[in-house]
This record gives C-alpha cells, structure tokens and sequence, in this order.
C-alpha cells in the first residue's frame, strides 16, 4: 500500500485486491434517484446484473468456439453452465447476496479504479455492490467518474470518486484496508 507523492496528495491509502462486487453504469436520469440503505437479494438481482450478464455473455462465446472443434464437449459445457444457473436460482435470499464476481479493484476509502469494458465519460455515475466482509451486508455505493485511461487491451481503467458514503461506511473501508495491508505484511514475513 502506497500514499501518492503528487501534487494532489490522497486523503486515504489505496490498496490493489480482489473484491466481491458488482456495478451499474446509471443514465442521468436513473442517477436523480438515491439508493436504498440496504440491499435484499431481489434488489441485488435486479438491480445489478450487468456484472453476471457479461459472464453470461463471455461464457456463451466460449462455448460457441468449443462448439466449432467438439459438439460433445460444448454440449457438456452448456449442461455445466445450466446446472449452475438452477443452482444460483435455487440459493436462499442470504446466499444470491454472495454470489457476485470477484473483480480485481483499487481501493481506497474515497475511491476506486477498475478495467471496464466499455468507456464511460467523465462525471458518468456508477452505483456499485460491495462485500467486504462475507459476515456483513454490502455496502450500497454511489460513485462519480473522474477519469478514464484507455488500456492496450482496448478495455478501460475508470476511476471513480465515491459520493454517499457516510462514517460507518468509510470505517469500514478504512478497516478492510489496514486488514488487508496487515494480510500482505504476514504473507510477506512468512515467505522470507
């Protein structure tokens, strides 16, 4: 974990890990309307599924290529791929709560930047699921773009500033970060 030595300095330490989340680009319209506090399972799923949709998506093109040297292998594939569908359908509201990527972030308690896809403009607002800790409920975010550096893989690094957080929510990013930073610190002592 490093503080920046620019001119701008950071309020808080930033951190590369991998998190459980999911995120939605919002039109401006859909950005006039606030978060709830807290997020159910239906919410989640309605809410945020442009994450597991391009799963879906990047699952079936993969399948599509397999399908082209193996029938049998990709039909195998598609059963797999069904099987965990119904599972995930079957999961009780506590559980689907879980069952989000894990996306491989950087964070700090003011921020985040993360590849996407597709370009977003600057000030765009991104609403974002966050799980922490598996033992609490997510943290429901509203965040504003503050930059975008296309990546040569012709994906996106986007940076955004996050906007609603009130104290307990920034405590509990602060704390997931020293977490993780004391994490990092054992690993690399045992490793020596």
């Amino acid at each position: 974990m490093t503080k920046e030595n620019n001119a701008q300095q950071r309020a808080y330490y930033r951190m590369d890990t991998m998190l459980p989340m999911s995120y939605r680009i919002l039109t401006s319209e859909e950005a006039r309307n606030p978060l709830p506090a807290t997020a159910d399972a239906l919410f989640i799923e309605q809410y945020f599924p442009s994450a597991l949709n391009e799963l879906d998506e990047r699952i079936e093109e993969a399948v599509n290529v397999i399908r082209e040297k193996s029938a049998i292998m990709a039909s195998a594939l598609d059963a797999l791929n069904e099987k965990l569908n119904f599972i995930v359908h079957g999961l009780g509201e506590h559980a689907v709560k879980h069952v989000l990527p894990t996306i491989p972030v950087n964070i700090s308690a003011g921020g985040l930047s993360l590849n996407l896809a597709q370009s977003v403009a600057p000030e765009t607002t991104i609403d974002f699921i966050i799980f922490l800790n598996i033992n609490n409920e997510p943290l429901l975010i509203r965040s504003q773009v503050v930059k975008v550096i296309p990546n040569p893989d012709a994906t996106f690094m986007v940076a955004v500033e996050f906007r609603n957080l009130n104290e307990e929510m920034r405590r509990q990013l602060v704390y997931f970060i020293q977490t993780k930073e004391l994490e990092m610190a054992r690993e690399k002592r045992s490793q020596q």
